[in-house]
């Protein structure tokens, strides 16, 4: 029905020939303001998913607690400067999560794979794995 305040209210999602009712999508927690809103951008062209976007720590778990709707999938930079990253990926068990890190040490990629991350990548990675791997976290 055109018009309808249902319709209003959803966003329109044709991505690569494909449409679907609602868009799914994705908390992006970085700090770095223009590496994640290009990651934003690049994600949502990649992989059709938009995201709702958060600064710190303390920004994400204000949107988690805040709506009942869960993510397709979070990505975490577990370098963020006001909080340990580490620590929220224990908290978003039973969500697919993307853990970004600056650092390539083994010993902090494990750490992160423990505390429920499932899958680990530096931030030096090109940005199309990065997209692959949302792609395989969400299924898609």
């Amino acid at each position: 029905m055109r018009g309808s305040p249902s319709m209003v209210s959803e966003p329109s999602n044709q991505h690569h020939g494909r449409t679907t009712e609602k868009m799914q999508r994705l908390l992006l927690i970085e700090d770095q303001a223009v590496f994640r809103e290009c990651l934003a951008l690049l994600l949502e062209w990649r992989t059709g998913l938009s995201s709702v976007q958060a600064r710190s720590l303390a920004e994400a778990q204000s949107i988690l607690s805040g709506t009942k709707d869960k993510p397709a999938c979070v990505i975490v930079d577990v370098d963020l400067p006001n909080g340990d990253g580490i620590e929220l990926l224990e908290q978003l068990r039973g969500l697919p999560v993307l853990a970004l890190m600056t650092d390539q040490s083994l010993e902090r990629h494990a750490r992160a794979l423990e505390a429920g991350a499932d899958e680990v990548l530096t931030m030096a990675v090109p940005a199309d794995r990065i997209a692959d791997a949302v792609r395989r976290l969400v299924g898609g």
